[in-house]
């Protein structure tokens, strides 16, 4: 039921007040009254309608009253229609309709007219602030549906779908997810900005029958949603609903809309935003689903790609791998351990550029090759270097590397690395040494000479290599990361390097964290030690 519209009638003689609010009143309006221009300045607020000024008031002139009123944003809006007995010339009613009055009628006034034109700017103003209010609905709409597209988990989608649609319409909402078999993720949003009110369970809300959209009565309110309304302080009343549905006609999700003041629905403009709402939370969880599963599969490429195992002689090697979290694609980090002819052992760790099956392809080429050529008996000089020509010859990829060739026996351990970030020696006693003598990555041409750092590790040191996904951040400064890296490591001192990577990679798992991550620890096997890491 529409609510009558609201006039302000302002005249100085009484006779003319009543005359026009009762016209008024018998047509449907509410009215209030105001004897001069002070006092409708004072009654003045944004929810009237329409007002009726007399021109010739006694404390202030009807258009300077108007102009105070259209200077003002909150009453900018309000049209006014101008009365006069006297100011009745061509002259005086163009001068107040330039002045910023939207009608003006000169008295005696014509019951009839004057009614026709107070409903005719009623109207008027309706559609204008219905044009408003459409118009900040779709910006808000916007607004809300941006980060709906971007949720990267269940929790939320849900708890956007909620925040949104209650900005949007202003009216408590419930949301409903299907995250899983057995899982069902619920958030209520009461108030633009309030708290949500989070609940889970283990099966969703049916639609009643076969109707949807469908309106629940205050006595038919789901069970599951029962204890959530009580916590989020919402009495007994009815809701809207309507159930998401993705395109093999599984249910996905749902809405629940208030629906108060005894309104059976909500309006046109109303169910049109829900829909919008509706559909876009179905994409979401589309795209949700299509994305773990395909970052499951890139994950799954990307570790058979790396080594199955790190056994070695006579040193304990482990290493850690985390694949981003906001990436699908497979990226190029790697690590490797293996034992050479000599009796020494080769410790491997690189990141090949991009992020793509390609980069993961010739990951995969460049580990088996500098394997290859290792075995060969190649030092890692000269070994990077042929891995560079063979790189440069089929590939247009750059890559960085860092090769460490042990001697388990004596803890001798030579570093070459080709644009890596620093080796770390970590001391038993928590002192560490950055190794960065530093030459060329690969894929550009090979440098003259690829120095070489020569170290010995004793029992109880340990050598820590990583690529840039550890500790780079966008933003962010990475000779101050390499630095909390130092520290982190000589923090953790003395323990196994299973430990170390562990440690490590917790302490750099941010939301900041957008790469691949490899990290490798290696340390002497004690003598009564069992089986490699």
């Amino acid at each position: 039921m529409t609510s009558p519209h609201t006039v302000l009638v302002v005249d100085d003689t009484a006779a003319h007040r009543y005359i026009m609010s009762s016209w008024l009143r018998r047509a449907g309006f509410e009215v209030i009254e105001a004897a001069t221009g002070a006092e409708a300045l004072v009654r003045t607020n944004p929810h009237i309608d329409a007002m009726v000024l007399d021109v010739n008031l006694p404390d202030i002139h009807g258009g300077e009253v108007c102009r105070r009123l259209k200077a003002e944003p909150s009453t900018a809006h309000i049209p006014v229609l101008h009365v006069s007995a006297t100011a009745v010339d061509a002259a005086s009613r163009t001068a107040g309709l330039e002045g910023g009055a939207d009608a003006y009628l000169p008295e005696p006034l014509d019951r009839d007219e004057f009614i026709a034109t107070i409903s005719a700017l009623c109207r008027r103003h309706d559609a204008q602030r219905g044009a408003g209010r459409t118009a900040r609905r779709l910006e808000a709409l916007t607004n809300a549906l941006v980060p709906l597209h971007e949720a990267r988990s269940y929790e939320a989608v849900v708890d956007h779908t909620a925040r949104g649609a209650c900005a949007v319409l202003g009216r408590a909402v419930v949301a409903m997810v299907v995250a899983d078999a057995g899982l069902v993720l619920r958030s209520v949003c009461v108030t633009e900005g309030s708290a949500l009110v989070r609940g889970r369970g283990p099966s969703a809300v049916l639609a009643p029958g076969d109707v949807n959209p469908a309106v629940f009565g205050a006595d038919e309110v789901p069970a599951p949603w029962l204890p959530l309304l009580r916590e989020a302080g919402i009495g007994p009343s009815q809701w809207w609903t309507m159930w998401l549905v993705d395109s093999s006609g599984a249910l996905v999700g749902g809405l629940g809309i208030q629906v108060v003041d005894g309104d059976k629905n909500l309006t046109d403009e109303e169910q049109a935003a829900v829909g919008r709402f509706a559909e876009a939370a179905t994409v979401a969880l589309s795209n949700l689903r299509t994305f773990a599963e395909e970052q499951r599969i890139a994950l799954a490429l990307q570790r058979a790609l790396l080594p199955s195992g790190l056994q070695v002689s006579g040193l304990e090697v482990a290493a850690r791998y985390e694949a981003s979290d906001a990436r699908l694609d497979v990226g190029g980090d790697f690590y490797d351990a293996f034992d050479l002819p000599d009796g020494r052992v080769a410790v491997v760790i690189g990141d090949v550029q991009g992020h793509s099956l390609r980069a993961a392809t010739v990951m995969a080429e460049v580990r088996v090759t500098l394997r290859a050529y290792l075995r060969e008996g190649h030092d890692a000089r000269h070994a990077l270097n042929l891995l560079n020509d063979a790189l440069r010859c089929d590939h247009t990829e750059y890559a960085t590397v860092c090769v460490c060739v042990l001697d388990p026996r004596t803890g001798a351990v030579e570093i070459t690395d080709a644009g890596h970030l620093p080796a770390l020696v970590v001391r038993a006693d928590g002192t560490v040494l950055r190794v960065k003598e530093g030459s060329r990555l690969l894929g550009l041409p090979n440098p003259e000479g690829r120095p070489v750092h020569q170290d010995v590790l004793q029992h109880g040191d340990l050598l820590v290599l990583v690529t840039d996904g550890l500790v780079e951040r966008r933003g962010a400064s990475l000779p101050d990361a390499l630095d909390r890296l130092a520290l982190l490591a000589a923090e953790s001192a003395g323990v196994d390097p299973a430990t170390m990577c562990e440690r490590l990679v917790s302490a750099f798992d941010d939301a900041g964290r957008e790469d691949d991550v490899a990290v490798v620890a290696v340390g002497r096997r004690t003598v009564n030690a069992g089986s490699a890491t």
